[in-house]
């Protein structure tokens, strides 16, 4: 008799094994057979088959080299029948060697025979071209090899066909295999299911039922009723953990007297910090029910604790956006996340950076979410400021640049004057710095236009075929003046996307114009689209400097230029930080993919139209 609880359950494993070993010994004995067969179906005869066609392509493709001869090109024609020549002969040989069926042998000898006269025709046809012209060649070559070639091409589809039909008779023995060997392993399978269900269960019933009882107990002392104690008479493993967790239960008992006093100390420090930190902070459930909050938070939403506690937030915040933000940040894939938004509080609109974080319990699941409001209003504020000192400065600017660069560019035509050489370097220098600082001042009232928040965003559906076509339009002159391949890739399946025409066209443009001052003579820029993911993805290809690896991250911020021993600045730095904020602006990403003297490639994505069926995937 079997005493032991690990002693009982190895003997209904045994048990159950051996009936593993009696289905798995009969499957592999018939799946060896099966495999037999499958091998016979799928080696030789497809190798065959593989060649025969390999043959026929090889000799059509000699056929059309014939032609060739002819007609257009002696020379290459002759040496394309040769290159076939060497093709056709590898494959027969192929097939010569893997001879399985009965009356392929013979098929084989009248493909060679065939083959080598049709072979041996286009000898005497290269001789009656050169003596008796094009005339007389194509009249032999009609008359004498194209019917060398079809007898060949129709030996070759017969010795195809022999070898298909052999495949199916293999493939209807396989199937009489596999239908036979499955009636066997599923008889065997469905004994042993409901043999080693019907032992698994009576034994199971049998042995687990002090654990059932046991694990009754642990519930009610998880609910709070340290007081139980399991009343399990058995001599086994369960009867030893029985007696172990009675133990374990009593000691609980004496810990819970000694550190409950404890933690509802630490808890109340905890909330009176909480409580007293100047920020706003909320915590909530996952049913975006109220917690705690701290007197910031009542003070700045015009609420009591006492009244919106275990109430939903919507009712403390009534801000439909924040609440909205709250609601996704919590499932993203980040830990926190945070935006600003403007608050009304006491009749004063303040802005908050608002930070989203989670906690998880024990188990790893989230159980709280933490919600915290910066007070920013007087970082934005300061951000205003600089915002319209940057505006106002560079208004200030355009106006005497616009009469600098209308006055170089009458001095550079010498619409008023004949300028020596030296003096059209100085009237070239004045032109190039003029018209560098005009880009920068565009760039900084762009910039500043979209930060503060006044540029006005007309978004339609287009394609984006229409956009690229019209953005690359004016550079072709200028690629063509530097010898610069420049060129796009159009798509015609692309679906349509969701942006601005102009803002869109704008950010192409500054990527176009960056990519040909930084390429040389013979280098190329290519503009493609392509749609994956629900997006469409635009690239901006050069082949010119490259970019430092160091600086891939940072072009995109405001004033960085790529500064290198080897590296000559050509820009403001200001551009590709207005193109990151457009491309943000349309809910897309935007990076750059480099290597030092081997090009870029600037990346951004745009989101489809969602009424755009046009696309199928």
């Amino acid at each position: 008799m079997i005493k032991t609880l690990k002693g009982k359950i190895t003997l209904i494993y045994l048990v159950l094994v051996l009936l593993i070993a009696v289905v798995g010994i009969t499957a592999s004995f018939n799946l060896y057979q099966l495999s037999k067969a499958i091998d016979g179906l799928m080696i030789a005869n497809y190798k065959s088959i593989s060649a025969t066609n390999s043959m026929i392509d090889a000799i059509e493709r000699q056929d059309s080299a014939v032609l060739m001869y002819i007609s257009i090109d002696p020379s290459k024609g002759k040496e394309l029948f040769a290159d076939r020549n060497e093709e056709f002969l590898k494959w027969y040989n192929v097939t010569a060697n893997n001879i399985t069926e009965k009356g392929e042998k013979e098929l084989i000898l009248e493909i060679k025979a065939s083959y080598n006269n049709y072979v041996k025709l286009f000898f005497d046809l290269q001789e009656i071209r050169s003596r008796e012209g094009v005339t007389k060649a194509v009249g032999f070559y009609n008359n004498e090899m194209m019917p060398d070639f079809i007898n060949t091409k129709n030996v070759l589809k017969q010795l195809c066909t022999l070898n298909e039909r052999s495949m199916i008779n293999s493939k209807y023995n396989a199937t009489k295999n596999s239908n036979s060997s499955m009636y066997i392993v599923l008889g065997l399978s469905i004994f042993a299911i409901i043999s080693g269900f019907a032992t698994s269960r009576f034994f199971t019933n049998k042995f687990l039922m002090p654990v059932t009882m046991l694990t009754k107990t642990m519930r009610l002392i998880r609910a709070g009723d340290l007081n139980q104690q399991a009343n399990i008479i058995s001599k086994d493993e369960i009867g030893e953990l029985a007696e172990e967790f009675n133990n374990m239960t009593k000691r609980l008992q004496q810990y819970e007297k000694n550190t409950l006093g404890n933690i509802l100390a630490e808890e109340n420090k905890s909330n009176i910090i909480v409580k007293n930190i100047s920020d706003p902070i909320v915590v909530v459930d996952m049913n975006y029910r109220i917690i705690m909050l701290n007197h910031a938070f009542e003070k700045v939403f015009g609420v009591e604790e006492k009244y919106v506690i275990n109430k939903n937030l919507m009712g403390a915040v009534r801000d439909k956006e924040i609440f909205n933000f709250i609601s996704s940040a919590v499932y993203s894939d980040a830990d926190t996340r945070q935006k600003i938004f403007t608050v009304n509080s006491n009749r004063e609109d303040r802005f908050y950076n608002v930070v989203v974080a989670t906690a998880k319990d024990s188990n790893g699941s989230l159980s709280r979410i933490i919600i915290v409001f910066q007070n920013v209003t007087q970082l934005k504020e300061l951000e205003k400021i600089r915002t319209d000192f940057i505006a106002t400065i560079s208004h200030e600017f355009k106006t005497p640049l616009t009469s600098i660069i209308m006055g170089a560019d009458m001095l550079k035509d010498e619409s008023i004057g004949i300028l020596n050489e030296e003096q059209q370097q100085f009237v070239n220098a004045i032109k190039e710095d003029s018209d560098r600082l005009a880009n920068l001042v565009n760039d900084l009232l762009e910039l500043t236009r979209i930060e503060s928040g006044k540029a006005v965003y007309k978004f339609q559906k287009y394609s984006i075929n229409n956009i690229i076509e019209c953005a690359i339009q004016p550079f072709y002159n200028l690629a063509i003046q530097n010898n610069v391949h420049l060129y796009y890739e159009p798509d015609n399946s692309l679906p349509m996307v969701y942006v601005d025409f102009e803002k869109i066209t704008w950010v192409l443009n500054n990527l176009i114009s960056n990519a040909i001052k930084y390429t040389g003579s013979e280098d190329e820029i290519c503009l493609s689209a392509t749609y994956r993911y629900n997006k469409v993805y635009v690239v901006v290809k050069d082949t010119g400097t490259g970019i430092p690896e160091d600086y891939l991250e940072k072009i995109f911020e405001k004033y960085v230029q790529v500064k290198d021993i080897d590296f000559e600045v050509r820009g403001t730095g200001l551009g590709l930080a207005v193109v990151k904020e457009i491309i943000t602006a349309h809910n897309g990403v935007i990076w750059c993919e480099s290597r030092l003297g081997m090009g870029s490639a600037f990346i951004f994505t745009l989101e489809v139209d969602s009424f755009d069926n046009g696309r199928k995937d």
